[in-house]
């Protein structure tokens, strides 16, 4: 980003489609999802796992304006 020009937009993918601003970066404990259904992320929020001990990370999460879209949270 370092060499991109200052006015450069950065974006995040849209819900289906299309690209958005980023509204937010948070950040979160996840964990490495193995076995993610090709619609689901590689990592899931350490909250949805029950035996999370194991593979703890902590990210960085850049959230769009429809990311709370995809948490099926009514935000």
């Amino acid at each position: 980003l370092q060499k991109l020009p200052p006015e450069t937009p950065v974006l995040v993918e849209g819900y289906e489609t299309g690209f958005d601003d980023i509204v937010e970066l948070i950040p979160e404990q996840v964990v490495r999802y193995r076995h993610a259904p090709e619609w689901d992320g590689e990592y899931q929020a350490l909250d949805r796992f029950s035996n999370s001990e194991t593979g703890v990370r902590q990210a960085a999460v850049i959230r769009g304006r429809r990311g709370h879209r995809r948490q099926g949270d009514e935000g």
